[in-house]
């Protein structure tokens, strides 16, 4: 169950959220920077998904927090959707969007809180988080109630360990040993991605890759320049193996 993983029980906090919010998310953070390239092009790849459909657009966005990235695509679609283990999170969602349906449970253990089917499955800063074997669990579920065979799944890892972000990531583990701070310290390649991806169900059409440069030059007084740098590669085909931040676009298989 989800309710057993430490990501889960973390944003159970209402400080963590709150912390998640005006740090992790706060204004001029690393994360800030990455939505703020991520933004047109998650919207342009809607907006590309429903030409020539007919039917209207359902939308699942899984894992969706304090509803950032349901709260720029609600107006996108026909309906939306948003589902979260945390309550505190979907509290905050419930503030941004003003369209989708938003619930609050475990969609491992609660039959009832998917509905069958959706066109368009999102899922961001989630797979990382958790452990193999639910990841596996997870995309399982969602390629259950993901529409066939033109479904489109988005998702999302914000840890590659082919990037620069990786010497840090070491570092930081090995600092752990002696003074645990609780921090989420996952990494995944690109490879291993597709991997889990094709095992659960779902072929890669499409990567994109969003940051290049560590996050930890973004504390320093270069954080405009550097930004202003990797908002040039954001998206770029060049980058898309490098980059910190990377986003597959898939559909089932």
């Amino acid at each position: 169950m989800l309710e057993t993983t430490q990501y889960a029980n973390r944003f159970q906090d209402q400080a963590e959220v709150a912390a998640y919010e005006s740090q992790e998310y706060g204004v001029a953070s690393y994360s800030s920077y990455v939505w703020q390239w991520q933004r047109p092009v998650l919207a342009q790849i809607v907006r590309e998904f429903q030409q020539g459909r007919k039917a209207p657009v359902r939308l699942l966005d899984f894992a969706c927090g304090t509803g950032r990235v349901l709260a720029h695509l609600e107006s996108l679609v026909a309906t939306a959707e948003g589902v979260d283990i945390s309550e505190n999170m979907v509290a905050l969602a419930r503030t941004k969007c003003r369209q989708a349906r938003l619930s609050v449970g475990d969609i491992l253990t609660q039959a009832d809180l998917l509905q069958d089917k959706y066109d368009l499955i999102t899922t961001f800063r989630f797979l990382l988080n958790v452990e193999p074997e639910l990841r596996r669990r997870v995309l399982a579920k969602l390629r259950a109630v993901i529409r066939e065979p033109d479904g489109l799944l988005i998702l999302n890892v914000h840890g590659n360990s082919c990037s620069l972000r990786h010497p840090a990531i070491l570092w930081r583990r090995w600092r752990e040993q002696s003074r645990p701070t609780g921090a989420m310290l996952n990494e995944l390649s690109p490879s291993a991605c597709r991997s889990l991806l094709r095992e659960c169900g779902f072929e890669v059409v499409r990567q994109l890759g969003f940051g290049i440069l560590p996050p930890t030059l973004y504390r320093t007084p270069a954080r405009k320049a550097l930004a202003r740098v990797d908002a040039f590669f954001a998206g770029k085909n060049a980058c898309r193996n490098c980059s910190i931040d990377l986003m597959f676009v898939c559909r089932p298989c």
